[in-house]
């Protein structure tokens, strides 16, 4: 009785300032998430999120979605998740009824924030020798180089846990799609990207004519919260919403060379394991994951990030890498 006693006056207490609420991970999540699918009442029902409350952190809720089977059409828009409370005692995991300011605490939108940051480098150098047109001594060489420098990025996208666009279940699993907000302002990429290419008729006794084109990236781009998926159970991928500016002479047919990796995506990184919505956290979800290439691009294992000397490593080399970090962050209150 004490103890009920004690945590009903906790309940009652305002969360301090700058106090959220929390997303668990590690054995807690999967305590609660047990607890939650031995109920019965929550069969059909799908865990979105789960968090504990900033007024005490022995209370939890499990927000969960019913989701459409594939085909199915429902009308209206996706119901907003359901909330199940539970009270956390030790290793014990109990449905219950939280305090007034706890259930008010939880009942809160909550929306978390993705941060990526990185940076890196690419050289790719060029060289080609073919026969002259000419009888003269020398032959045709066509020599290229491609380099970006600088290379670093901040990316900022806020989830909205709370409020689901889609949820649909298929015979691949359930997808689960919140919305997501690009922070432009948060956000920052410097990149700049030089393209040249040197052509020369040595036989023809020719002077080398060379073509350049610089290409700048800033952060944005036509759909840039689409950067950001749940590829279940992957975990989540992380791309580069980029906006490039060329100037100089960039008609593609211009060039050997391209697109680089670093403009093909190569950059999108893929953090298993942390399954933002509807899937397993670390312990600690928000400690900083690091990750670099190539190790944690996505593009990588599909067959997607093609180097500009694939197939032609003789005369062609490419020099890429970038390492970086992905973190989860409290999203700012409304």
């Amino acid at each position: 009785m004490a103890l009920v006693v004690a945590l009903c006056a906790v309940g009652l207490a305002a969360p301090p300032p700058g106090m959220a609420a929390r997303l668990v991970g590690g054995a807690t999540q999967r305590a609660i998430a047990r607890a939650f699918s031995g109920q019965r009442s929550h069969r059909g029902q799908v865990i979105v999120s789960i968090r504990t409350s900033s007024v005490s952190r022995s209370w939890a809720v499990v927000r969960s979605v019913a989701p459409q089977r594939t085909g199915q059409r429902r009308s209206g828009a996706t119901p907003a998740p359901h909330s199940t409370y539970y009270h956390l005692a030790g290793r014990r995991v109990r449905p219950a009824p939280p305090p007034r300011a706890v259930r008010a605490d939880l009942g809160r939108r909550f929306a978390v924030e993705v941060v990526y940051r990185g940076a890196g480098t690419e050289s790719i150098a060029y060289h080609q020798i073919y026969r002259s047109v000419c009888p003269g001594s020398g032959g045709f060489t066509d020599a290229g180089s491609d380099t970006v420098t600088p290379m670093s990025w901040t990316v900022r996208y806020v989830v909205g846990l709370d409020d689901l666009l889609s949820a649909v279940r298929g015979p691949a699993g359930t997808t689960l799609v919140p919305d997501v907000v690009f922070d432009a302002s948060g956000s920052h990429i410097d990149a700049s990207e030089t393209v040249t290419r040197t052509l020369q008729d040595q036989g023809c006794n020719q002077k080398p004519t060379t073509f350049t084109c610089t290409t700048s990236f800033a952060a944005g781009g036509v759909d840039p919260g689409g950067a950001l998926s749940f590829p279940a159970p992957s975990g989540l991928e992380v791309g580069l919403p980029l906006t490039p500016r060329q100037r100089g002479a960039c008609n593609p047919d211009t060039f050997t060379l391209g697109p680089s990796l670093w403009d093909a995506g190569g950059a999108t990184v893929l953090v298993r394991g942390l399954g933002l919505v509807g899937g397993t956290l670390p312990a600690n979800p928000y400690a900083p994951i690091r990750v670099s290439w190539p190790v944690e691009a996505a593009t990588a294992p599909q067959g997607f990030a093609v180097s500009p000397c694939q197939g032609d490593t003789a005369v062609c080399t490419d020099a890429f890498k970038w390492h970086g970090t992905v973190a989860l962050q409290a999203a700012p209150g409304p």
